[in-house]
């Protein structure tokens, strides 16, 4: 009889389709659940992927159901959730970057600054159009206020742009080269405007097979660009496609517009962000009435000893804060940034190296910023007792496959997070399912819209999703599900429906 039922599920199941979770009956205990669950997997359009999954009660601790869970999986984004924590507990919710403008001799009386003006960064992510109204000016406004304060109007040095702070590689642990080009693979600096990227703007020309016309938005960064854009008909889908090598400058942008179409804008990271900032603040000093008559000059952690400057000899302008990474943690979740996540990531090895707590020698022994980060994660783990090698990260983002955790470390940081002291903060950033984030478009229907509370994660044949919903009859549950090496035939179904349906099953469960 049991062998017969789960048969006549598992058709059911294949005949409907695995969005289709109103189609099953829900699970009133426990060994239904679990039996819809392995009906599910064994009927994935990808059998020999592999599957990691835990679903425990909140109230009591209690599994629901585990395969795999104490496995290592590949987490893709996922990795954003220790990321969070780490900056929360590390760094504290009302931690705010800071930005410093510095001068060594005031300017005269006609505000003219014969010296350099000094920038040095510590890794605000926020300096973007993006959050201030969709204007970069209005980012950089309070640093061209702090200029305009002192009556200073012609800076007649040179710009110099700090990014000392962190010691490294521009690009996270394990990052792909072919990656680094895109937006979601831009390089960190402790100065960083703009999300270290600019926008590629395409226009169609005026006949099909002309070369479609291209800006760079707001400003080139000496990028060199290669176009082989054109115009397509006018139902050919807008397409366009950014390559850079690492290193290089020459930007090459391929694809399509349609004819007569609204322009296409695809954004593309910037090579050397530190410049780019002074780039950029350059211009805004510009665009009120500010010169700078010398170049932008770099000081990179490389520097420090070749290029010393004795700090005694400068005076601070201002010192413009970031919001709080409360905030910006939310930012960083909500959308699933990567840039932020790498520079939670190195803040908290940063401020780890600069001011280490007892136990935490081997902090300061570190060869770059985001080894200290690793550090400090390493210390969190232990100090809340996570599974021994079963968590393992480099970098904070989740764009390296160098990562490595369990369903069974995911949840019991889902656990740890809400009864921390910045708990409020943590689920504040988490996206909510057919409402914000990385969720908007998922769970739009009930009983998950607006239940799912859960992290995203996606790279190439990775799938996961982790956070918590209530079920129908109000039990509180807190889940994780790492997919790794999906690959289905063309047109089945993909992981993220089989994931979504799993889900659809949990929230629409009847147990206490």
């Amino acid at each position: 009889m049991v062998l017969r039922m789960r048969t006549l599920l598992l058709a059911g199941l294949v005949g409907w389709g695995l969005t289709q979770a109103e189609s099953i009956p829900p699970a009133t205990t426990l060994d239904q659940l679990q039996d819809q669950f392995r009906q599910v997997l064994s009927a994935t359009s990808s059998p020999g992927a592999a599957w990691g999954i835990q679903v425990n009660s909140r109230r009591t601790g209690a599994t629901w159901f585990g395969t795999n869970s104490a496995s290592r999986f590949i987490p893709a984004s996922n990795t954003k959730l220790f990321t969070a924590a780490l900056a929360l507990d590390r760094l504290g919710g009302d931690y705010r970057f800071s930005t410093s403008l510095r001068i060594q001799s005031p300017p005269n009386a006609q505000g003219v600054l014969a010296g350099d003006l000094w920038v040095v960064g510590s890794g605000d992510p926020t300096l973007c159009a993006r959050l201030k109204g969709g204007s970069w000016e209005k980012a950089f406004a309070p640093l061209v206020a702090a200029v305009q304060a002192r009556g200073i109007w012609r800076i007649q040095g040179n710009l110099l742009c700090d990014e000392r702070r962190f010691r490294g590689p521009p690009y996270g642990s394990g990052w792909g080269w072919d990656d680094l080009a895109q937006y979601y693979g831009a390089a960190v600096s402790a100065l960083t405007a703009e999300d270290n990227s600019l926008q590629v703007k395409a226009l169609p020309g005026s006949r099909v097979g002309d070369p479609a016309r291209l800006e760079l938005l707001p400003l080139t960064s000496g990028l060199t660009l290669v176009s082989t854009v054109t115009t397509g008909d006018t139902n050919a889908p807008p397409r366009l496609d950014v390559a850079r090598l690492p290193g290089e400058r020459v930007l090459e942008v391929s694809g399509t517009v349609p004819l007569g179409a609204e322009p296409v804008v695809e954004e593309a990271a910037v090579p050397d962000p530190a410049r780019w900032f002074g780039e950029l603040l350059r211009e805004a000093l510009r665009r009120q009435g500010i010169l700078v008559d010398g170049e932008i000059r770099i000081l990179r952690a490389a520097d420090r000893n070749a290029q010393p400057l004795d700090e005694s000899t400068w005076t601070e302008l201002a010192a413009v804060p970031s919001p709080a990474v409360g905030e910006v943690v939310r930012e960083m979740m909500k959308p699933s940034q990567n840039l932020y996540a790498q520079l939670l990531w190195l803040a908290a090895g940063s401020e780890a190296e600069r001011y280490p707590r007892e136990g935490e020698e081997a902090v300061k022994s570190a060869a770059t910023t985001e080894e200290a980060g690793q550090n400090v994660m390493n210390l969190f783990l232990q100090r809340n007792g996570f599974p021994a090698q079963e968590v393992v990260l480099e970098e904070g983002s989740g764009l390296s496959r160098k990562n490595l955790v369990s369903p069974r470390a995911v949840v019991q940081l889902l656990e740890l997070m809400p009864r921390h002291a910045w708990g409020e903060a943590w689920m504040a950033s988490l996206p909510i399912g057919g409402v914000d984030g990385s969720l908007k478009r998922r769970f739009q229907q009930p009983p998950t819209r607006g239940n799912v509370q859960a992290k995203t994660g996606t790279l190439r044949y990775v799938n996961s999703l982790s956070g918590y919903l209530t079920n129908s009859v109000g039990e509180p549950l807190v889940f994780s599900i790492l997919i790794n090496n999906f690959v289905a035939p063309t047109g089945s179904r993909s992981s993220r429906e089989e994931m979504d349906q799993l889900i659809e099953l949990l929230a629409q469960s009847r147990i206490r």
